[in-house]
């Protein structure tokens, strides 16, 4: 008897455990690229074709550029008890007792506007999730949906560098052949 109140409080414990949220990041404000809009509009949009993402909608007067899902770590997987193969740019908390996570996936949104000459504002937001399934031997392994997860602002920041050196090679090559 002693024993199964000690089991049943364990397991109390690791459902209460279970299912703890990451930390929210706060989308960005407009940070400065160093080009004109129509070259930083053109390496945003190649920098996400060349990444893989599908480009979902592209308004270019408007600047907004927003993404498809596409799987980011296909090799992400976590139980409550241990997660392999985290990544670097999100967080999705733990599952909860007799649940698991699988995969993750990315889409992004990027706004871009022109400032001044030469200059381009760009606020890029990404968004995860990954897949929740039944991790309990009795019940199979059936999925159970999308569970949202946390930007850790990684992606973000690398996508705008890319987008500025992109941009910048873009001048430099445009001046070694003599165009303006």
């Amino acid at each position: 008897m002693r024993h199964l109140i000690l089991a049943t409080l364990c397991l109390g414990l690791l459902a209460a455990c279970g299912g703890l949220g990451a930390r929210k990041h706060m989308p960005q404000e407009f940070r400065r690229v160093e080009a004109d809009f129509d070259q930083a509009w053109e390496a945003a949009v190649r920098t996400l074709t060349e990444r893989g993402y599908d480009i979902r909608t592209i308004d270019r007067p408007a600047g907004i550029i927003e993404t498809g899902w596409l799987t980011t770590n296909p090799d992400y997987a976590a139980t409550i008890l241990v997660t392999e193969r985290e990544d670097r740019y999100s967080a999705c908390g733990k599952p909860g007792l007799g649940q698991a996570f699988r995969a993750k996936e990315a889409r992004l949104a990027l706004a871009l506007r022109p400032t001044r000459r030469g200059e381009t504002g760009l606020r890029i937001e990404a968004f995860f999730r990954t897949q929740r399934y039944s991790d309990a031997p009795l019940w199979g392994n059936r999925p159970l949906g999308d569970v949202e997860c946390n930007s850790r602002g990684r992606l973000e920041e690398e996508l705008k560098v890319e987008v500025q050196l992109r941009a910048l090679s873009d001048q430099l090559e445009r001046l070694r052949r003599g165009a303006p």
